[in-house]
């Protein structure tokens, strides 16, 4: 019983770790910008929409480019280092996968819509 008992505490405290890990890795891959500065600024770079094709279709941010998280995982290569990156999603989470994945890929310049759309109250197209 001991060592299932330490097995469980060595267990809980890697996903502990893990939980810790990847939210310092996410709050460093990008810049979380509130609506208002996201608006101010999303022109200057690449605005990119990581939704599916079907969220895309349901409702975007006039100007963004819908690349998927998983078209973004294959072909990050066509995006430009030599310009800001713009993020959004939804709610955040899958804006800030992308932040990670292209910050461990040379990217520098990569701002995200804080809380993602579901706190835009701009006009979606």
């Amino acid at each position: 019983m001991d060592t299932i008992y330490w097995i469980l505490i060595g267990i809980a405290l890697i996903v502990i770790l893990f939980i810790i890990l990847t939210y310092f890795q996410a709050k460093k891959a990008s810049i979380k910008l509130n609506e208002e500065d996201f608006k101010k600024h999303m022109r200057k770079g690449q605005l990119i929409d990581v939704r599916s094709q079907q969220e895309y279709k349901s409702g975007h941010i006039n100007g963004a480019r819908n690349i998927n998280i998983q078209t973004i995982m294959r072909n990050f290569h066509h995006l430009r280092k030599d310009q800001p990156i713009y993020l959004y999603c939804n709610n955040g989470r899958k804006s800030s996968r992308a932040a990670i994945f292209l910050r461990a890929r040379g990217y520098a310049d990569i701002y995200e819509l804080e809380n993602g759309l579901r706190n835009w109250s701009g006009l979606l197209k």
